[in-house]
């Protein structure tokens, strides 16, 4: 399913409907949420992958940012996005991030907590790669602009620690700023 740049307005004026124009970090909500996009775009990965970017931040992605629809809205979002990427928004959004990513790369079972349930359950395996390549296209552009020296260590490790569960074209972006980092 490739998104047509008319759709890709309209998704965009779906979502500003829905308040995006907020404030956000290096300017608003919109902005950072295209920028998710086009990265994921730019990678050249799916379509559903790169619509669950452009929504990505929908339900609230932690709990010290405002959120645009309930999860009661969950249809109304897969009505706009399709199922596959509503359900990886949902995951991006609900996942207990603080307790979940550092267990990404490590030899123990990976274990998905829901911050809205309270849920624990195994993270769906269909969604790992998805899930490690919306996370840094994420990170990546609200880091953007910034000098490698104020990325934050966990940050790198994270990035480290998905680097084997993403695409080559997403390796070749943290390949270039690790290069930075060691350098």
């Amino acid at each position: 399913m490739e998104i047509r740049k008319e759709n890709l307005e309209e998704r965009v004026e779906q979502l500003q409907s829905l308040g995006s124009d907020i404030e956000h970090i290096n300017g608003t909500l919109t902005k950072h949420l295209l920028g998710t996009y086009h990265l994921l775009k730019g990678w050249e990965l799916c379509e559903e992958l790169c619509l669950a970017g452009l929504f990505h931040a929908v339900y609230g992605s932690d709990p010290t940012r405002s959120r645009l629809l309930g999860v009661e809205k969950r249809a109304e979002v897969a009505s706009m996005i399709g199922s596959r990427a509503e359900k990886l928004v949902y995951m991006f959004c609900s996942c207990d991030k603080p307790k979940v990513l550092p267990q990404i790369g490590t030899q123990s079972p990976i274990m998905f907590i829901d911050r809205f349930t309270g849920e624990h359950s195994p993270f769906p395996e269909e969604f790992l790669n998805d899930f490690c390549e919306l996370t840094i296209a994420n990170d990546l552009d609200v880091a953007r602009n910034k000098a490698i020296e104020q990325y934050h260590p966990d940050l790198l490790r994270m990035f480290k620690n998905m680097y084997p569960l993403v695409s080559d074209k997403t390796q070749a972006e943290l390949d270039k700023l690790f290069v930075q980092f060691l350098s």
